[in-house]
């Protein structure tokens, strides 16, 4: 008898996924433990996701969505455009460390599986380019920003802060990011942040 796998039983798979990937890692996890966290035959899990990386960037996605989620929010706000520049990346941040629990960004993960990785993070920086793109319209509309700013200055600062990750990942230990590195990617992306900030202000 063929199991049926509902949008429920897919949700409790990539909890039971996530939770595995964020404790051990991707390339320690096997689809035989997973399918056994959730009771699920082989058979039903491998007709869904036919291969780890397939889950994997299940999860992955799911954690992409939530941020941009998150961001959307973020933009409702009734708040200056620098204060949504500012929770923008501290949110960014949250959302760095999450991925870096999965074992994303290790550097070993990122050489054997970046064409795992490629495309969702092509999506992921459009989307992120279109969102902060609202934010800096928002500023010039306001007065708060210089009406002059290039539209290739939300790529540029993304492509800041994605460099400043790349920097501290040597210091991955195990897959995670220590408290004292993390505080330290805080410290200089929130004075990136500053930098361009003041960069942009209408003075």
């Amino acid at each position: 008898m063929v199991e049926i796998i509902s949008n429920e039983k897919v949700k409790i798979i990539l909890q039971a996924a996530r939770k595995r990937f964020a404790h051990y890692g991707f390339s320690k996890v096997t689809m035989d433990e997973i399918a056994g966290d959730v009771e699920l035959g082989k058979a039903s899990l491998y007709y869904y996701f036919p291969t780890k990386e397939e889950l994997f960037k299940a999860v992955i996605f799911q954690e992409q969505a939530e941020f941009i989620k998150n961001v959307e929010v973020l933009l409702q706000k009734p708040s200056p455009a620098t204060e949504k520049l500012e929770e923008y990346v501290e949110r960014r941040l949250t959302f760095s460390r999450e991925l870096a629990n999965l074992g994303t960004l290790s550097i070993h993960s990122v050489l054997d599986y970046k064409y795992v990785f490629r495309k969702l993070y092509e999506d992921l920086e459009l989307q992120e380019s279109n969102l902060l793109k609202i934010i800096i319209d928002e500023g010039k509309n306001s007065g708060e920003f210089r009406k002059d700013l290039p539209d290739e200055l939300t790529k540029v600062f993304i492509h800041v802060l994605q460099g400043l990750k790349l920097r501290f990942i040597r210091f991955l230990k195990e897959q995670r990011l220590e408290d004292e590195i993390h505080k330290l990617l805080e410290s200089e992306m929130k004075l990136v942040t500053d930098i361009f900030i003041n960069g942009m202000k209408n003075k």
